[in-house]
């Protein structure tokens, strides 16, 4: 009993410990974390934020003076949420690795892509802004992409398709047929080889972003990968900026447009490894739906051992299902929606799939974010159950009962809406003008009836209990 006892008063000990460390190495600098008063929320720098934002490239660190064009527009509208793929497909990016006569040397890392990385993560944490980075750009490893890639055995001189379980080429999209680089881990094809120069590639990127408080990590962009995949990385992640001293926010983003499938269910059934959840891909849906799932989502996370947990929208795609063309209504829709389902972030995605941060997307941001400073949104819930004479997909409540409700209109209407017993301010917000209209007092019996202003447009309303 003795020796039990001091080998769990050791480990105890040394728990402790690994906690002191990662405070002392984070004094001074307030890391996004989950906000500790409502977890479907952030917190950064001690205060509760709403993460909004649009970019017009998912990779935009790669482009430098996009990326500073970006981060001021994005600032000067209210925005503080960016996105970061790891990628280097595009024109005038750098790849991660430097060539050694004319073929990539995977033992050999190029100082301006890392140089790009820190620089935005610097660049945007002096402006208040979150960014999320995506490790493996999952669009980089497959076909014509992978024909150029630096981990592609034809391309580079560390190792071969012979004594390593990849193809040269892969001609499939992600969707249909995941290629054998996410199969490494040993589990799967324990492709040793492989593995070791993917997790020097990951504890690269850790060292030059994790003493930034502003970043937070996601493993891939839209995966079909298997989970052994992703729960590698996860565990790997952890591990290694517990090792450096800090704790950091990691989670997946699957391809599944349904967040009721089976394979979003490894995110939320590992809070050991995936402090948040991302839902990007339930913006391919629309209407109702799109509301319904991201209330479905919300609902089973606190089934869940991890309970609630932030669900971010890092891309709101401005494209039908089947990728038809742009339909920046929809987008709107879409964005609105997810700060009215309590979402922890929403982004416009970048063009051609999403609006970026168009001249519409910055008048949509500044609205949103004049709007949600009225009133204590992390205080609030989604209520759905409030509405009454609702038509589908016709209006959408946050409240805190008792004290505020704001409404959501995608295109004016007339409905009722539960409430307590009392008087209340009423103010109708213009979302063209990011302004409210003149209050107007209200006494409330059980119910308030609430009109728009007019129809044909997206209307905003809050009141409050007087």
């Amino acid at each position: 009993m003795g020796g039990k006892l001091l080998r769990r008063l050791i480990l105890f000990f040394f728990f402790c410990l690994s906690i002191l460390l990662i405070s002392c190495s984070d004094s001074g600098k307030e890391r996004i974390s989950v906000y500790k008063d409502n977890p479907h929320y952030w917190e950064y720098k001690g205060k509760p934020v709403l993460l909004l934002g649009g970019s017009d490239e998912d990779n935009l660190f790669n482009n430098p003076p996009l990326m500073l064009k970006n981060l001021d527009i994005l600032s000067k509208v209210g925005g503080n949420y960016i996105r970061s793929t790891l990628s280097w497909r595009d024109e005038g990016n750098v790849p991660p690795y430097l060539k050694s006569d004319g073929i990539y040397n995977l033992d050999n890392f190029n100082p301006e892509f890392f140089n790009r990385l820190e620089n935005c993560c610097q660049e945007a944490e002096t402006r208040d802004i979150i960014l999320q980075i995506e490790i493996w750009a999952t669009f980089d490893y497959y076909r014509d992409n992978w024909l150029k890639n630096p981990f592609n055995p034809s391309n580079n001189l560390n190792y071969t398709a012979e004594n390593t379980s990849l193809a040269t080429e892969w001609d499939y999209h992600p969707a249909r047929n995941v290629q054998p680089f996410f199969y490494s881990m040993p589990k799967l094809n324990n492709d040793q080889m492989v593995l070791r120069y993917q997790e020097e590639f990951v504890k690269k990127v850790l060292d030059v972003t994790i003493s930034y408080p502003n970043v937070l990590y996601c493993m891939d962009n839209e995966t079909r990968a298997p989970a052994e995949w992703a729960l590698y990385w996860g565990k790997f992640i952890k591990k290694e900026a517990e090792r450096r001293g800090y704790f950091i926010q990691i989670t997946e983003m699957w391809d599944p447009w349904d967040i009721t499938d089976k394979q979003h269910s490894t995110t939320y059934e590992h809070p050991e490894y995936f402090s948040f959840t991302d839902v990007s891909q339930n913006n391919w849906q629309e209407g109702q739906t799109h509301y319904d799932r991201l209330i479905w989502y919300r609902e089973n996370l606190a089934k869940q051992s991890g309970g609630f947990r932030p669900m971010n929208n890092v891309k709101v795609y401005s494209r039908r299902g089947g990728g038809k063309p742009n339909d920046v209504p929809i987008s709107i829709d879409r964005w609105w929606q997810n700060v009215f389902a309590g979402c922890a972030s929403t982004r416009f995605h970048r063009p051609t799939g999403g609006i970026g941060l168009d001249n519409t997307a910055q008048k949509v941001i500044r609205s949103a974010r004049v709007f949600t400073s009225a009133f204590n949104i992390f205080a609030c819930e989604p209520k759905p159950e409030l509405l009454s004479n609702r038509e589908e997909n016709e209006a959408y409540c946050l409240a805190n009962p008792g004290n505020v409700y704001a409404l959501y209109f995608p295109s004016g209407g007339d409905v009722k809406l539960e409430v307590e017993n009392g008087d209340y301010r009423l103010r109708w917000f213009d979302t063209e003008t990011a302004s409210f209209m003149e209050p107007q007092t209200v006494s409330a019996s059980q119910y308030a009836d609430l009109k728009s202003p007019s129809t044909g447009k997206t209307w905003l309303v809050l009141l409050d209990k007087k």
